[in-house]
C-alpha cells in the first residue's frame, strides 16, 4: 500500500514539474506578417487616416501604404516606426532613417519565418489632389462574410469605402449568412456601366428586434464605422469625412431604385412609401470635430462645423426601373462662411459622400427590400 501511495506522488509530482517547465507542447507561432501601424511624431501628421488594408498592388508588387505628413515636413530625412503582427520583424529595422522622396520597401516576416509581405511606403504632404473624383463601383475585397468597396485613380490617394455591413453581421452571425449578396450594402453586376453599388434594405431578424434595430439600410460612405459604438449609439456609429483639398461644387451620378412593399417604424408596418437618400457635406475639422455622424439629416444638416452640403432634392427621389441621372449641386450660401486657403491646403476640410436605401434607414425606419443601385458618380470640383 505504501509503494503504490509513493507512486502515486511520485506521478502527481512528475505531472507538476512537467507544467513548470513546459513539458506541454509549446503554442505554435504566429504565421501573420503585417504592419499593423506606422508610427511618426503626432504633430507631424495630417489626419488624414492611413489604410492599413489596400490590396496587393501588381504594379508595385507589394502592398501600398500612404502616409500624409505636414506641409513644410522635411521627408528627404525620416524614420518611421512601425507596430507589427506579434513576433513579426522588418526589414529595415523600425526607426531606421530613409529619403521618402520616392517610396521605401520594406519586408515583413512572420514569427515563424514561413511568411512575407512587402509594402511600398509613401510618405508625402498635401497635395492638390487627393482622394479619387470618380466613383465606378467596379472593384471590392471580402471582409469577413461582406464587401468593401475601395476606388483608386492615378495621381490620387485610394478611397475605401465605408458602410453599416459590419454591424449587419452581428445578425447574419445568428442564422448563419456566410453570402457577401445578402448583406445590405453589395455589389451588383447590372451597372450603368459594369458593375455598380447595389444597397438594400435588410431585416435583422430576432437578434435585430432584442436590441431595438429591426431593420438595416444599405449604406455606403466616406469616412468610418464604429462598429464598437453601433448598438448603444448607431447614429453616432457612422463617422463622416476625409480630408479634401478643393472645393467641392456639384455631385452627378446614375441610380435605380425599387421600394420595398411594406414600410416598418416603431415596431409595425405602416403605408408609407419608402424613400432613399443621397447626400454630400464639406466641412471644416477641428480637434472638438474630427467628423460628422448620422444625426447630421435629423438636424436638417445644421451644424457649426458645416461649410456646404448637398441633398437630393424630392423631386429627383422616384422608384424607376431604368437608369437615371441625379445631379446634386453644393449649397455654400446656406452657411455663409469664407474658405480659408491656408486650412484648405492643410487638410482642414473634410468632405463626406452618403448614400442610403432608405432616408430613415438611420432611425431603423424603411421598407425591407427597398433597393437602390448607384454608378458612375462624380464629384466636381470648383477650380482654385
Amino acid at each position: 500500500m505504501k509503494s503504490i501511495l509513493h507512486m502515486a506522488s511520485t506521478i502527481a509530482m512528475a505531472w507538476v514539474m512537467c507544467n513548470l517547465t513546459s513539458c506541454i507542447q509549446d503554442e505554435a507561432l504566429n504565421a501573420e506578417a503585417d504592419i499593423v501601424r506606422l508610427i511618426l511624431p503626432d504633430q507631424m501628421l495630417t489626419d488624414t487616416p492611413i489604410d492599413y488594408d489596400r490590396p496587393f498592388d501588381n504594379v508595385l508588387k507589394a502592398y501600398p501604404l500612404t502616409v500624409e505628413v505636414k506641409a513644410g515636413t522635411d521627408i528627404s530625412r525620416l524614420a518611421p516606426d512601425f507596430e507589427l503582427t506579434p513576433g513579426a520583424t522588418i526589414d529595415p529595422a523600425g526607426g531606421s532613417m530613409h529619403d521618402f522622396r520616392n517610396p521605401v520597401r520594406y519586408t515583413v516576416t512572420s514569427e515563424d519565418g514561413h511568411w512575407h509581405r512587402t509594402y511600398s511606403v509613401e510618405i508625402r504632404q498635401p497635395q492638390s489632389k487627393d482622394i479619387p473624383t470618380t466613383y465606378h463601383f467596379e472593384t471590392v475585397r471580402r471582409q469577413d462574410n461582406y464587401y468593401i468597396f475601395y476606388e483608386e485613380a492615378t495621381g490620387s490617394t485610394s478611397l475605401t469605402w465605408a458602410s453599416g455591413n459590419a454591424g449587419f453581421a452581428m445578425a447574419a452571425a445568428q442564422t448563419g449568412n456566410t453570402d457577401p449578396n445578402d448583406y445590405p450594402t453589395t455589389l451588383s453586376t447590372e451597372g450603368y456601366v459594369g458593375n455598380c453599388l447595389r444597397l438594400v434594405t435588410r431585416l435583422t431578424g430576432d437578434w435585430g428586434a432584442k436590441v431595438g434595430k429591426p431593420i438595416a439600410a444599405g449604406n455606403l460612405f466616406i469616412g468610418s464605422f464604429d462598429l464598437a459604438n453601433a448598438i448603444i449609439n448607431s447614429l453616432g456609429s457612422t463617422r463622416f469625412g476625409t480630408p479634401f483639398y478643393q472645393l467641392p461644387k456639384r455631385l452627378t451620378g446614375y441610380f435605380k431604385f425599387k421600394a420595398g412593399p411594406q414600410f416598418y417604424d416603431n415596431g409595425q408596418y405602416t403605408n408609407q412609401k419608402d424613400v432613399f437618400n443621397i447626400y454630400a457635406v464639406f466641412f471644416e475639422k477641428t480637434a472638438d470635430v474630427p467628423y460628422l455622424d448620422g444625426h447630421l439629416p435629423g438636424d436638417n444638416f445644421e451644424h457649426p462645423n458645416l461649410v456646404a452640403s448637398a441633398v437630393i432634392d424630392a423631386p429627383q427621389v422616384v422608384e424607376t426601373d431604368t437608369w437615371r441621372r441625379f445631379e446634386i449641386p453644393f449649397d455654400y450660401d446656406r452657411y455663409g462662411k469664407a474658405i480659408d486657403p491656408v486650412k484648405l491646403a492643410n487638410g482642414q476640410y473634410s468632405l463626406a459622400i452618403i448614400f442610403s436605401s432608405s432616408k430613415g434607414g438611420d432611425l431603423f425606419k424603411g421598407a425591407p427590400g427597398s433597393t437602390l443601385l448607384i454608378d458612375e458618380v462624380t464629384l466636381e470640383t470648383i477650380d482654385n
